[in-house]
C-alpha cells in the first residue's frame, strides 16, 4: 500500500506564511505595528507604576514577563483571524476569543514550563505537541480551553519531527527579533500565528483511522457554532 503524505513540517509551514504575509507586507506591517506599540506602552505603564510609584524592578519585571507570555498568542491569533487561509468563510467575522485563550495560555505554560524544569526534553516534547492550542480555538471559539490543548495533542500523534521542525523556528525568531529594539517582532507575530494555522490545517487534512472520529466531534462543534451565529 501506498504510504500517505503526511503534510508539511515546520520549516514548510514558517515559508508559506512568509509568503501569505509578503502579499499583504503593507497591511501587515500597519496592523501589526499597531500592536506593537500598544504591547510598548503597556510595559512603559508597568514601568511607571512599578518604578516610578512604587520603586520595585522586581514587580515591574515579573509583570512584564507576563505580559510577554499572554500578549504574544493574542497578537498571534488576530493575525490568524486577519490573514488567515479560511478568511474567507464564516469565521471572518468571528470575534478573538481573548478569554478563551488566555485561560489556554495558562493551562499551556502550566504543562510546559515544569516539564523544562524537568529537563529540556520533556518540555520541547510538550512544547512541541500542544503548541496548536491557538489557532484550534480561533477556528472553533465553540471548543474549551481544554478541549484545544487535547486537539492539538491528538493531531500531533506520531508526527513529532514536523511540529519540532516548528519549535525550532519559533525559538529561534526570539532572539532574532528582538534586535533591532524588539522591532522584528512586527513580523514574528504573524509569521508564527499562520504557521501554526498552517500546520494545524495540514494535520487536519492528513487524518489517519484513529483521528477521524476525533475530527469529526470537532467539525460537529463547528457547525453547531456557525448555527448559532446563523440564528
Amino acid at each position: 500500500m501506498k504510504k500517505q503524505d503526511k503534510g508539511m513540517n515546520g520549516i514548510d509551514a514558517y515559508e508559506m506564511a512568509w509568503d501569505v504575509i509578503s502579499k499583504n507586507l503593507l497591511n501587515a506591517f500597519l496592523f501589526n505595528s499597531i500592536w506593537f506599540c500598544f504591547c510598548n506602552l503597556f510595559a512603559i505603564l508597568l514601568f511607571f507604576i512599578c518604578v516610578v510609584l512604587f520603586k520595585s524592578w522586581s514587580y515591574f519585571l515579573i509583570l512584564l514577563m507576563i505580559e510577554f507570555l499572554f500578549l504574544l498568542p493574542l497578537w498571534e491569533g488576530s493575525n490568524i483571524l486577519r490573514y488567515g487561509k479560511w478568511q474567507e468563510n464564516f469565521l471572518k467575522t468571528q470575534n478573538l476569543p481573548v478569554v478563551k485563550i488566555i485561560v489556554a495560555r495558562a493551562l499551556f505554560l502550566m504543562l510546559v514550563i515544569p516539564a523544562y524544569f524537568i529537563f529540556l526534553l520533556p518540555g520541547i516534547y510538550l512544547h512541541s505537541r500542544l503548541m496548536l492550542y491557538l489557532p484550534a480555538l480561533i477556528k472553533n471559539p465553540n471548543i474549551s480551553p481544554i478541549y484545544s490543548l487535547l486537539k492539538s495533542w491528538r493531531l500531533s500523534q506520531s508526527k513529532f519531527i514536523q511540529f519540532y521542525t516548528l519549535w525550532i523556528a519559533v525559538v529561534l525568531s526570539i532572539p532574532i527579533s528582538s534586535l533591532p529594539f524588539g522591532l522584528g517582532f512586527i513580523f514574528r507575530q504573524p509569521i508564527n500565528g499562520l504557521a501554526k494555522d498552517l500546520l494545524l490545517e495540514s494535520c487536519v487534512n492528513y487524518t489517519d483511522d484513529k483521528t477521524v472520529k476525533f475530527i469529526k466531534q470537532d467539525q460537529y462543534l463547528q457547525s453547531k457554532s456557525l448555527c448559532r451565529k446563523v440564528i
